[in-house]
């Protein structure tokens, strides 16, 4: 322990260690709002007040909160819990609770297992309904981490050959959690790459009647499917982490397979003029298609909606016009243009004050005149416009994109600097109501066309298998195509699941267990479920983030050193997680997301909104952080702030619902007067949107 540090126990027996070996054991309320400050952060009195004493006066509440902490002044010599009205602890405490969720938070789960103890044993809070539930749901979160730390050092273990330790591990997992089918299984597998088939037999049937006198089932199909491989002696032995690598092909296979019929209907809508739509189901190839496409004709840019941008109005906006203005180092733009350019990049705004709130439909018209005057400077040798993942795009932003591509339709031809052609793509089904009826406006006056992309047959995807060097087993093929179901994407995580697991270096490959799914996102949770630790955690944490993230804002995120984080970004690039600043496919992100389990996801989310509000981010995305991270006390704020940011661009919509979050946040924490507040501002902007129209 650090000789100046106050040291803080909370798992196990409870006790305060001061720097010079003085130890204390806090009463129980203290040692819950030590735990509360802890693992929560900085909190409002009124909050901590209401969860000790919820059944006194507030002010006495108060009052007892503050001899509660001159107690702890007078026996430390200083203050460990420092603030006014919001509550922290200070610098110089160190609590084991915190070090366990910031080792997990970081992927250091084997630094886990050596702390140990029930959070505040020993201790009740029946007196304290609202403490109570906040104390067990702790419990049940810490030992949650043990768990998934125990199933990471476990695997880990397996990987490196030390079956021995993994059992020892797994054991400990099966007492963390009796009744847990995934626990028995690593207990059978375990015991059988000991070279121990009668104990691995055993511990299948331990199974099936712990499973039988619990909850009367029978195991799953996977634990059935290992015992009879422990039967038959065919139990794969998991590949080492090296093997996570990827060839190339399966990261980008080298040709367009299937798509000549979509491609003549491109090429024709080309020829004539029209803006193209490319709609179909995920993972059926759009951006390939589209990509590939606008490549044959020329050079083009790519623009992409990213999950979260419609938390956050002009994000995608922001975004693309950043992709135009960083092609032409040096441009030179109008005063008046760099100035509304200023109020979504505000690094281009030139010196002087800001400009002023939008205030009108007029204002909002001069903005998108200065934002279409930058993009006829910047789109200049460009062929082709493609906007990808549409059903991402924040609304403000597809409103301006609504306004750019009709003017330049509308607009009179330059022969020698024509405008790019434009081409949209996106999931069937996932549009916004209103923009899916503007594009189908658009296709009814033969301005746009939409080409609907459909599954691959199994002769394509026999094509595609050869791309991607798939064993010439007919019947592996055969089982192979009819298990994607003519999705491309489910073909390749197939693939790459049955190369990381080493599954396709069997000899007899018409015998090759495929997993027992038809879904890709339990295909992918598999291929997730071998990645290390740390770079786990690095995907989760990109995942809450959802946009506009680099490995830096990563790091700061989970708290975790640069290098190391660089390195399991690496590993998450080669096993093809992540490509770049992005996942590599939005089934990818939204498997990473839905596998997160929910104290993680919270815990990630206040991290990424400390971390954004540091960085000056976006009100709105920070609130909506807050929000998911169980903080409605910080969200509130947020999103009065964002309120008033969207009401300043004159984005009534948007203004009228962070009222409405903001109010429904202050709800939660009981503070009707600000609830009624936010709302009663809200209405008003509904009013003044119900007098001006759609925006």
């Amino acid at each position: 322990m650090n000789p100046d540090l106050w040291n803080v126990q909370l798992l196990g027996p409870v006790y305060l260690q001061g720097p010079d070996a003085t130890v204390q054991r806090p009463e129980r309320k203290l040692a819950a709002a030590l735990a509360y400050l802890a693992l929560e952060g900085a909190t409002p009195r009124g909050r901590l007040v209401g969860l000790l004493w919820p059944d006194s006066p507030e002010h006495t509440a108060r009052n007892n909160l503050s001899q509660m902490l001159r107690k702890l002044r007078l026996f430390a010599g200083t203050d460990l819990v420092t603030g006014g009205e919001l509550l922290e602890l200070s610098p110089r405490v160190e609590v084991d609770a915190a070090r366990l969720r910031d080792h997990f938070a970081q992927g250091r789960t084997a630094e886990l297992l050596g702390l140990d103890g029930e959070l505040l044993a020993e201790l009740r809070y029946d007196d304290c309904p609202d403490l109570d539930d906040w104390v067990s749901a702790e419990r049940e979160r810490l030992s949650e981490w043990r768990g998934l730390a125990l199933r990471s050092e476990l695997t880990r273990l397996e990987r490196a050959g030390d079956y021995a330790a993994a059992l020892l591990q797994a054991r400990a997992l099966l007492d963390l959690d009796p009744v847990s089918e995934e626990a028995h299984r690593h207990v059978i597998r375990l015991h059988y790459l000991l070279g121990d088939r009668p104990a691995a037999l055993r511990a299948y049937h331990k199974c099936k009647e712990v499973l039988w006198r619990e909850f009367q089932t029978r195991p799953l199909p996977e634990t059935f499917q290992l015992a009879r491989e422990i039967e038959q002696g065919t139990v794969p032995v998991a590949a080492p982490a090296k093997a996570a690598s990827l060839p190339l092909a399966l990261l980008r296979p080298p040709h367009l397979i299937g798509r000549e019929r979509e491609w003549a209907q491109l090429d024709g809508a080309w020829e004539r003029g029209q803006m193209i739509y490319v709609e179909g189901d995920a993972g059926v190839g759009k951006t390939r298609l589209v990509t590939d496409f606008a490549a044959s004709k020329g050079v083009f840019i790519e623009f992409r909606g990213r999950p979260g941008d419609v938390h956050q109005p002009f994000t995608s906006s922001a975004r693309n016009y950043r992709a135009l203005v960083e092609r032409w180092p040096g441009l030179q733009l109008e005063p008046w243009v760099r100035q509304e350019l200023g109020r979504v990049l505000p690094e281009y705004a030139p010196p002087g004050p800001p400009p002023e709130p939008l205030g009108s439909g007029a204002d909002v018209l001069r903005y998108r005149q200065a934002m279409m005057q930058l993009s006829l400077q910047t789109y200049v040798g460009i062929q082709t416009v493609v906007a990808d993942d549409l059903q991402f795009y924040d609304h403000p932003s597809t409103r301006d994109g609504l306004y750019f591509f009709a003017n330049m339709f509308a607009a009179p031809r330059d022969p020698e600097h024509p405008f790019p052609r434009v081409i949209g793509a996106y999931r069937t089904g996932e549009l916004m109501p209103e923009v899916l009826r503007d594009t189908e406006e658009l296709v009814r006056q033969g301005v746009a066309i939409k080409v609907r992309l459909q599954a691959l047959g199994e002769d394509l995807l026999n094509a595609l298998m050869d791309d991607l060097g798939v064993p010439d087993d007919q019947a592996l093929r055969s089982r192979l195509a009819q298990y994607s179901g003519g999705s491309p994407l489910f073909l390749l995580e197939i693939v790459k699941h049955l190369i990381e697991s080493g599954t396709l270096a069997r000899n007899q490959l018409s015998r090759v267990e495929l997993p027992i799914t038809t879904k890709v996102s339990e295909v992918i949770s598999r291929r997730l479920a071998r990645l290390s630790a740390p770079a786990l955690q690095a995907a989760r944490a990109a995942s809450v983030l959802q946009s506009d993230f680099d490995v830096e804002l990563v790091a700061e995120v989970l708290g975790a050193p640069l290098l190391d984080t660089a390195a399991a970004w690496e590993e998450l690039e080669a096993a093809g997680i992540v490509r770049g600043h992005g996942f590599w496919h939005d089934l990818v992100y939204e498997t990473v997301s839905a596998n997160i389990p929910g104290s993680v996801r919270a815990l990630l989310h206040r991290a990424a909104a400390r971390t954004l509000e540091r960085a000056g981010g976006h009100s709105a995305r920070v609130a909506r952080h807050w929000q998911e991270g169980g903080k409605p006390d910080l969200a509130a704020p947020a999103f009065l702030r964002a309120a008033q940011d969207a009401q300043d661009r004159y984005q009534l919509t948007e203004t009228a619902q962070f009222y409405a979050q903001a109010g429904a946040a202050f709800d939660l924490l009981g503070r009707t007067e600000e609830a009624a507040a936010a709302r009663s501002a809200g209405e008003r902007v509904q009013d003044q949107l119900m007098l001006v129209g759609v925006q």
